[in-house]
This record gives C-alpha cells, sequence and structure tokens, in this order.
C-alpha cells in the first residue's frame, strides 16, 4: 500500500487517469494531482507522493457526485446537475445529456458505446455516435434505482429491495431474487460478463438473464457498500476496512486493510485507489511470482496453483516448474491428513517420479539400483525475496528440490506403520499406479508383485533420466 496523499479540500469522487489522480469536489472544481517526479510520462499510477498539479474552478455548478474515465474514447465522465462529457486530455465539453438531470446512478457499455442512466422512476439509454450521444429508450421502472449495470444487452438493476433484469428490446422486467432488509441492493459486473449481486453480506453470481450460476457464494464479513474487480480477486468496501478475496470458489480471504472513514473505492489500471475523508491511499498488487510464494507457505495451495494460471504466457516452462512443485507439496499435505485419493490425484498432476510415491509406504521395499537419494530436509519456498518483488521470473526454484522433513525421518515411522498400510492407502496407492502405468494391478496378480515394482520404477527412472540430481 502507497503512502496516503494528502488532499487539501474535501472532494465527493476519484478517478485515475493515465498516471494522474482526478478529484471531483463538492464546490463544483476538479483537482488534478500529478506524481511529484514531474518528468514522469507513466500511463499507470506511481507508488512515490502526489503533488496538486491544477484545479479547474467552475467544472461543474453543483457537487461532482461521480467521475469516470472512458479511456477507449478518450473522454471523462462527470455526473453532476446532469451528465456531462470532457475531452481529454483537455477537459473541453463536448457533450451534456440534459435529460439526466436529477440522475443518480448510471453504467457504461465501453464495446458499444452505450451509456445507461436512472433517474426518479425512468432508466434512460443513450448511444455514443462519434460525435456526440443519442438517445434510444426510456424505460419507466417500478421504484427508484440504487445500483445498476450493464449484462450483455441487458441492465440489471438493484430497485428498493430485490433485483431486477430490464431487457432493453421489449422493456419487459424479470425478477432475480430479494437483495435483503438492511444492505441496499449492489451490482458488480465481473470480466466474464456475469454478475454478483449482493444479498446483505453475501455475494451471490448470476448469468446475464440473472439465472443462478452456482451454489458457492462469496461471504464477506460485513455488507459491503462498493466491490471493484481487479483480476484474479474481488476487493471490497466495508465499514471499516477494506477486504480482499480471490475469485474462485471457495473465494477465501486474502487481505484486510483496516482504515477510518473509507469514503471511494475505484479501480484503475494497475491499482486499486481507497478514498478517505481528506486523503488517498492507493493499493498496489504484488507480482504474481510473490503472491504463489505468499499463498503456498501457509498452504493455500489451490489458491496458488489458480495465480500460477496468470503467469505470463513467457513464462510457461517457470509455471510447470511450479504448479509441479505445488501439487507434491499439496499432495503430501493431503496424504498426511487422511486423503489419499486426493493426495494421488495431486501426485499424477506433480508428475513426480514412482519412486517418490512409493517411499511414502514403508512396507515397499524398492530394489537397491532404484532408490531415491534423500533430498534436504526443509522445503524452502520463499525464494529470493527481493527478486520476488521485480517479478514471476523471479520466483526461486528451491521449491522444486525437496520434500517435508518428516517423509525421510525414521523417528515415528513405526507408529505411522498401521495407518500408511491401510485398506484406504493402500486403495489410492492401487489407483494411483493404474493410472501411472495401465495394467501395473493384473501383472502384479500374474507375475508376482516384487518384480512388478521393480519393472515399474525401471521404467520411472528411465523417462526421467536427467532429471534427478545429488543434493550437495
Amino acid at each position: 500500500m502507497d503512502p496516503p496523499q494528502k488532499l487539501s479540500r474535501s472532494y465527493r469522487a476519484l478517478e485515475s487517469y493515465g498516471s494522474k489522480l482526478f478529484a471531483g469536489c463538492y464546490d463544483g472544481s476538479l483537482r488534478i494531482y500529478s506524481p511529484q517526479s514531474s518528468s514522469s510520462s507513466s500511463e499507470e499510477l506511481r507508488q512515490e507522493p502526489y503533488v496538486l498539479e491544477t484545479t479547474v474552478t467552475g467544472f461543474s455548478k453543483k457537487p461532482i457526485v461521480s467521475i469516470k474515465v472512458l479511456p477507449s474514447r478518450e473522454l471523462l465522465l462527470s455526473l453532476s446537475e446532469s451528465i456531462a462529457f470532457h475531452k481529454l486530455p483537455n477537459l473541453e465539453t463536448v457533450a451534456v445529456i440534459t435529460k439526466a438531470k436529477g440522475a443518480n446512478a448510471y453504467s457504461w457499455d465501453d464495446g458499444r458505446g452505450f451509456l445507461c442512466f436512472s433517474r426518479q422512476k425512468r432508466v434512460c439509454l443513450f448511444k455514443h455516435d462519434g460525435g456526440g450521444f443519442v438517445e434510444v429508450r426510456d424505460f419507466g421502472v417500478p421504484d427508484t434505482v440504487k445500483s445498476i449495470s450493464w449484462c450483455g444487452e441487458n441492465i440489471c438493476l438493484g430497485i428498493r429491495k430485490e433485483y431486477v433484469i430490464l431487457n432493453t428490446v421489449n422493456g419487459i422486467l424479470s425478477e432475480v431474487f430479494p437483495s435483503g432488509r438492511v444492505a441496499p441492493p449492489l451490482v458488480t459486473s465481473l470480466p466474464s460478463g456475469e454478475l454478483l449481486l449482493g444479498k446483505e453480506n453475501i455475494g451471490v453470481f448470476v448469468d446475464r438473464n440473472g439465472k443462478l450460476l452456482q451454489t458457492e457464494r462469496i461471504c464477506w464479513s460485513e455488507a459491503p457498500t462498493d466491490i471493484v474487480v481487479q483480476n484474479p480477486y474481488a476487493i471490497a468496501l466495508l465499514p471499516r476496512r477494506v477486504e480482499v478475496r480471490l475469485l474462485r470458489s471457495p473465494y477465501p480471504l486474502i487481505q484486510t486493510v483496516v482504515l477510518q472513514n473509507i469514503r471511494h473505492l475505484v479501480k484503475s489500471n494497475n491499482a486499486v485507489i481507497v478514498g478517505l475523508d481528506n486523503s488517498v491511499h492507493i493499493l498496489f498488487p504484488v507480482s504474481i511470482g510473490a503472491q504463489i510464494v505468499q499463498l503456498t507457505a501457509p498452504g493455500n495451495f489451490e489458491e496458488a496453483l489458480a495465480l500460477c494460471k496468470l503467469l505470463p504466457p513467457e513464462d510457461s516452462s517457470l509455471r510447470a516448474a511450479k504448479e509441479s512443485s505445488i501439487h507434491t507439496r499439496f499432495a503430501h499435505y493431503l496424504f498426511e491428513n487422511g486423503s489419499y485419493e486426493e493426495a494421488m490425484e495431486h501426485f499424477l498432476a506433480s508428475q513426480v517420479d514412482i519412486t517418490h510415491v512409493l517411499s511414502m509406504y514403508p512396507s515397499i521395499i524398492l530394489p537397491e539400483t532404484t532408490m531415491i537419494t534423500q533430498p534436504d530436509k526443509t522445503l524452502d519456498i520463499s525464494g529470493d525475496e527481493a527478486a520476488l518483488s521485480r517479478g514471476s521470473s523471479g520466483f526461486s526454484d528451491d521449491m522444486e528440490s525437496s520434500s517435508p522433513k518428516y517423509l525421510f525421518e525414521s523417528e515415528g515411522n513405526a507408529a505411522l506403520e498401521s495407518k500408511k498400510m491401510s485398506h484406504n492407502t493402500l486403495m489410492a496407492l492401487v489407483k494411483y499406479l493404474q493410472k501411472r502405468r495401465p495394467g501395473i494391478i493384473e501383472k502384479a496378480t500374474s507375475e508376482g508383485t516384487e518384480e512388478v515394482i521393480s519393472d515399474a520404477v525401471g521404467k520411472s527412472k528411465k523417462s526421467n533420466e536427467g532429471t534427478w540430481c545429488d543434493p550437495a
């Protein structure tokens, strides 16, 4: 998190444009803040102090309620007494939608250039035709709209205590479900085109037609007042904190940022802006490689594997190595906690040598020529922190070369013998061997277990020749 940027005047709206911060104030002025290093030409927010660059007095006659940059059209949308559009970067006014006087909520479809907004009990549609904005439709709705978002060609509305889908072709409203008794409705659009709808402190996933997508829910610690999505995370504004959760079942809590008097939560192209009464914090994401290490260390293996898929395409070999290492460690964890079959699935995914798996069964004696060399007794997944902070390619290779300490300690092995050789563990091994070496069980029945094991590990060593090394 970047140090807070102090704002010298009360503001009501926040937005970013390249490396600049826009603050819409109660007196109708627009204040523009820039990085202290004036030579910066970055297109992203920077981790350095910001200073006031200029104040556009009289930007609006009334308090500025909301501002939004439309990067594909180089326009700044502002909601005040009406909705206005200003050309960037010089901020000359190019259009004012007078029909939007009294509007309280809006949503912009960047792909199609469509604007929808609500005022009183009406929802209006306008389209950007390149030179200006043309009215398309006007619909009546049962009550005042509290939250609004495009979902394909339809519009999802949070009206008083329920959610509805407005069909923009025929104007038909379809009920989705009640929003809750206390918290106001909150509609959040997801990168997939789906929607996250708030029901008190629960986030419910629906498709573009309002159909429930899955039984899983996001459970926030309190009912959020705003949510932004910075893939792969959903970030929620709560009364006394900001919560960060992974957008993947079971939607675990990744981070909590405790701040007082939070007013705004705004997504930028490379960060999340958190606005307090008279200051702004900027939350910058940690590199994917470092996040993977941070998730793996406490045992959040599924979340770490999900992040591996976000590594850049040019890091495909790195991704494969990290996935293999995490699968292996996850498998050990599951095995020691009694989830034997699931553990074997992760051993399969890791493509670890068969001898590695068989060594977990003390009663199975491996041929002497195939005994594995004892690796390091610690599993180092921390890596070089300095390298990790520079990006995913700095992810330490120490993860690949080791197995948990307890697997190779003789103390306690006898006590674990009965558990490890129980029916469940053996059945898990049978299924693993069947998938790894089809026909191996039938062959063992006819030829004998010892000969087949020797043959299996022999083939495994041959296929992995050149991949094993003796630790120094």
